[in-house]
């Protein structure tokens, strides 16, 4: 049986640690439209105080743990060719997880933007909706949010009414440009291949905040392809994208950069077959770093490439464990309001960097 703690409690009702201590104790300076929906997530998660830690009793009744969660996965934005794309299997991987870790079944289906007349079918036979965010989202998938409980979850960011848990990929830019600065790094160049993409444009500025916050910017080392066209459905990538001219353009600066970033390890794979093609030597000439960290790409590539592992599993596994919350009738604050939680990457160092000292030390003994 679940037990949960006071932390827990105000978490799920969106309140601070205080504020449940302040009902518990009948505390009569609290709102009554917060107390009263603190009380209903107490009512739901059979939460007792107890002597050490305020646990739920092991007899209360919490979460039915064989309860079955009706969800319909939508993923407006993705043609069928994503399936078995490494990045949707990250994605499905945090959804299994939350389905096992909530102790019960969740029966999903996949309905993409050629799909607009399954709306009646969705409301008759689920309880809820999970849905991949795009940046535009079709008319039947907003019919749907204003119908039932739904969860948001991916990279790009709605105004929609509904909650959405997404990678923070600006954060992730900020994370990428401090790693390569604290290698010793201080001429660090940026490449987005798809410059109208939001995801890969959150990734830049995050960059850019860091380099500037750093004293370090240099407009010459922000390199941006207009690439991708909002408002169609992307397909899967067979290639790289060729990343000749941009390292020409590199190769004729006065004063090249030492470390690149480019928006995503696809976009990194692609420079460096374009080094490899120009006698250009990773890491020796330039330290290279990615974006995304999902499959074996990264461990395939040679020299292995460094990343900032995106947690694609962790916000689909948050989005739906937030979506079985809402269909319990907890949290019932946050449906029909857009709010957004975002959950930054991790750095990866494998042998695509090294500092600044050891290429110096390397050189010297050439």
């Amino acid at each position: 049986m679940m037990e949960y703690s006071i932390r827990d409690i105000a978490r799920l009702a969106g309140v601070s640690v205080g504020t449940v201590s302040r009902i518990l104790n009948n505390a009569s300076n609290v709102d009554e439209e917060i107390r009263r929906r603190t009380m209903d997530v107490i009512r739901q998660v059979g939460y007792r105080s107890g002597r050490r830690g305020r646990r739920a009793e092991r007899g209360a009744a919490a979460i039915q743990p064989k309860r079955t969660y009706r969800i319909a996965l939508l993923s407006p934005g993705m043609s069928p060719a994503w399936k078995s794309n490494d990045l949707w299997a990250s994605y499905m991987d945090g959804i299994e997880t939350a389905c096992r870790e909530r102790g019960g079944r969740i029966t999903m289906y996949m309905a993409d933007a050629k799909q607009e007349d399954v709306v009646r079918e969705i409301v008759r036979n689920t309880d809820g909706i999970l849905v991949k965010m795009e940046e535009v989202l079709p008319g039947y998938v907003k019919e749907l949010i204003s119908l039932l409980p739904a969860v948001g979850f991916g990279t790009a960011l709605s105004l929609e009414p509904l909650p959405q848990v997404v990678v923070d990929n600006n954060t992730s830019g900020v994370i990428a440009a401090e790693e390569l600065l604290r290698h010793g790094h201080r001429r660090i160049a940026f490449i987005n291949h798809e410059a109208r993409k939001n995801a890969f444009i959150a990734r830049s500025n995050g960059y850019l905040e860091a380099m500037k916050s750093a004293g370090r910017f240099r407009p010459e080392y922000f390199f941006e392809v207009p690439g991708w066209m909002p408002g169609h459905p992307a397909e899967p990538e067979l290639t790289p994208p060729d990343m000749t001219e941009v390292l020409d353009r590199m190769m004729r600066l006065p004063e090249r950069p030492t470390a690149v970033i480019a928006a995503n390890d696809w976009g990194a794979f692609g420079f460096l077959r374009a080094c490899e093609a120009r006698g250009v030597r990773i890491p020796e000439d330039f330290s290279l770093m990615g974006m995304d960290g999902t499959g074996q790409l990264c461990k395939l590539l040679k020299p292995t490439l460094s990343t900032v592992a995106m947690p694609f599993n962790r916000v689909s596994h948050f989005g739906c464990c937030m979506l079985c919350d809402l269909i319990d009738g907890v949290g019932l604050h946050q449906r029909n309001t857009s709010s957004v939680i975002r959950i930054p990457g991790e750095f990866q160092k494998r042998d695509s960097i090294r500092s600044i000292e050891q290429t110096q030390k390397e050189r010297s003994l050439s």
